[in-house]
């Protein structure tokens, strides 16, 4: 069977039609056959099973320049010389190319891209495909050297909800992270001087301290660009540094931690060699293949749940050490890469606007931080949310981005980007911790600046409370970051099902006003581009500037609610939050949303207790709860329960029927607690694994 429908345009130009309202216009350069079927399926495209046959009708005759091929969505104009080509509604309106706004990915409510990027942005990938899809291995290990097929990719969506769909499907979907994932990542970073007592004492300290915390992420300390207590150069080891030998095993460390409930990352700066490789750039060491992923295997095997590749534009190479994990392990695992996208970088004068290292296939591989962005003023914060949330990551088809957290701009900015943070799909900190003044303790620009001299330092001239940020504590950071970290984890019921929908639909988990309100008028233009859906009923203003008022839109279509203190607002209108008390964040709920939490925990692992379902105001809501073992690759096989959950609220009180669950997974529970909570009240019940169930307050 064909891989998709395919029109001969000129012997060296072909469209490929996916379906009515998707295709691809091929150029080749091949010398003899210029469409070999082993280069069917490039990097760009993430679906490698057959499409269905599409209906369409070709026109070659009636112009001598073009052929004009119609399908039931669209008409499409392809010339016969260059392969450029104009698409036009069935009733004749222009749909591409077009003057219109463009809105990250999309323009027209269309969206074109190549294998490097959306509409021709800036880019330092190549255009051209050079690997392709190997049936036989289920790996994209097929090398075309040379600039000679240039693939061009169209989507037509009359929403832009469809158009996530249909991205999704053609490009395929971001991987779910471990349940762990959706948690807090804290970075050791503290260079050369890093150690495995130090290590210990920070997460004594996540606990001890009452701070939610599930993951911690070892920079190149553990051994790979430090020994000794000396810096060497990074990528440059692939063994523990001695400094994590004493006084356990390696093993034992991370043994020992993961009774604590943590889970270790590592960072690489090195990657494992192939033949062939190309088109990428900034690696600081490469090995052979079997020596790394021996290495790497050998910290797999005593728990180490990922890595972290610090080494930029390598998309062919982290979808294989991505798809390599999976493999060993036989589960999900944490992969960090970058995704440069700063207008200020935390070490040296540069800025990068787009993200221009970043293939489009690169999204199968989670997850990404915006590259080391300082945020030492407002406009750093800002341009982070808004690339973020909007225009160069969920408005691109990516969820699994998360800032820094590189806090040098003083109390009020660090407050103001972890509550940001909470309200990501990602939570992570680059260096400071939760504590941690940021207008003191160690000084990562210097520590880390590249090229610099820099004096080395005894472990005595740096104390174990200047490296772990204990010199110059601030209390009142610490308490909103802990107030706000502690909500995350509350949430994760409703966090982890807004994933299970990104993987289904592509639907990001921080959505874009646009696309979650695309028949508001005050919308659909990308109006608010600093606030976002968290999910489907979250509303989320994040605090981007100074002042003591931030101004909130409300949509359209229904009341909403403050999360915080329960004043109800009318939609469609522009409100003022006074966000003066530095704990005040602006977060809404759709009046008459259920809203799934969970308990309050620092960890996400072991067994759940009650399942809280919340209802904000008055009205009626509804979700879909979506549970799963947390940590296998069954997700993908349909090993997972949905239960679907009505509720209906009034003056008189609420009602709230709970629906056996659909699905099953292991581990499942035969019974769960459910505790209902609506203005103040609490009522809990159990449920029974099959029953279906009707609470009222």
């Amino acid at each position: 069977m064909k891989y998709c429908t395919t029109i001969l345009i000129s012997e060296h130009i072909r469209l490929d039609l996916f379906t009515a309202e998707m295709f691809r216009v091929r150029v080749s350069a091949l010398p003899g056959e210029k469409f070999p079927e082993k280069y069917e399926i490039p990097f760009a495209v993430g679906r490698t099973s057959p499409w269905e046959a599409v209906e369409y009708r070709a026109d070659g005759e009636t112009d001598s320049t073009m052929v004009a091929v119609r399908t039931e969505k669209f008409v499409v104009y392809v010339r016969k010389d260059t392969g450029a080509f104009m698409v036009e509604t069935l009733q004749g309106r222009r749909l591409y190319p077009e003057v219109a706004p463009r809105y990250g990915m999309f323009k027209n409510h269309c969206i074109l891209f190549d294998a490097a990027s959306f509409w021709k942005e800036e880019s330092s990938c190549s255009r051209y495909s050079h690997w392709f899809y190997r049936r036989e291995t289920g790996r994209y290990d097929i090398l075309l050297k040379e600039d000679a097929l240039l693939d061009i990719y169209f989507i037509r969506a009359e929403t832009y909800q469809k158009g996530y769909a249909l991205l999704n499907e053609l490009v395929g979907a971001e991987p779910m992270l471990p349940k762990k994932g959706y948690g807090y990542y804290q970075t050791q970073h503290l260079g050369a001087k890093g150690s495995q007592p130090l290590l210990m004492q920070t997460a004594a300290l996540l606990r001890e301290r009452d701070i939610p915390c599930d993951t911690l992420i070892l920079d190149y300390e553990w051994g790979d660009g430090a020994n000794g207590g000396e810096e060497v150069p990074w990528g440059s080891r692939l063994d523990w540094s001695d400094a994590y030998c004493w006084p356990k095993s390696p093993a034992d460390m991370i043994a020992d931690l993961h009774e604590m409930h943590f889970d270790v990352m590592t960072i690489r700066h090195s990657i494992p060699s192939y033949e062939g490789r190309m088109d990428e750039d900034w690696v600081c060491a490469e090995y052979a293949a079997g020596l790394w992923w021996e290495k790497l295997q050998e910290q797999l095997e005593i728990g180490v749940a990922g890595t972290w590749q610090d080494t930029r534009r390598t998309d062919i190479t982290n979808a294989r050490i991505y798809a390599g994990l999976e493999e060993r392990t036989g589960k999900r695992v944490s992969m960090l890469s970058d995704y440069d996208l700063y207008r200020d970088s935390c070490w040296t004068k540069d800025c990068v606007m787009t993200p221009e290292k970043q293939k489009i296939g690169g999204r199968r591989s989670p997850f990404f931080w915006t590259g080391d962005a300082a945020v030492k003023t407002w406009e750093d914060l800002a341009f982070q949310i808004y690339g973020i949330v909007n225009e160069h990551g969920a408005l691109k088809g990516i969820t699994y981005l998360t800032n820094d957290g590189f806090r040098p701009g003083g109390r009020e900015l660090a407050v103001r980007c972890d509550q940001f943070l909470c309200f990501n799909s990602v939570a992570r900190s680059h260096n400071h911790k939760p504590w941690q003044s940021s207008g003191g303790g160690d000084d990562l620009s210097e520590r880390m600046a590249i090229g610099k001299e820099r004096e080395r330092e005894t472990e005595e001239e740096r104390s174990a409370a200047e490296l772990l940020g204990l010199d110059r504590p601030d209390p009142v950071q610490e308490e909103i970051i802990r107030k706000f970290l502690k909500l995350r984890y509350r949430l994760l019921p409703y966090l982890y099902s807004a994933a299970r929908e990104c993987f289904d639909t592509g639907l990001p988990v921080t959505r874009p006003f646009m696309a979650a309100f695309e028949a508001d008028k005050n919308c659909c233009e990308n109006q608010y581009p600093m606030q976002y859906m968290f999910g489907k009923d979250i509303l989320v203003c994040p605090v981007w500037h100074a002042g003591n008022a931030m101004e909130v839109y409300l949509p359209e279509g229904c009341d909403w609610v403050n999360f915080f203190t329960g004043e109800c607002f009318g939609g469609g209108q522009k409100i003022v939050a006074d966000v003066s008390d530095l704990s005040v964040f602006p977060v809404f709920v759709k009046s008459g949303a259920v809203i799934p939490m969970r308990t309050e925990k620092n960890w996400i692992d072991g067994e759940e207790e009650d399942l809280i379902l919340k209802i904000f105001g008055e009205g009626a809501g509804e979700c879909d709860l979506y549970e799963d073992d947390g940590v296998s690759l069954g997700y993908r096989r349909g090993e997972y329960a949905v239960t679907k959950i009505f509720s209906r609220s009034s003056g008189a009180g609420v009602e709230i029927n709970v629906l056996p669950a659909v699905g099953n997974y292991k581990g499942m529970l035969p019974e769960r607690s459910i505790a209902l909570e609506w203005r103040g009240k609490t009522v809990r019940v159990r449920q029974k694994k099959g029953e279906r169930i009707k609470i009222t307050l």
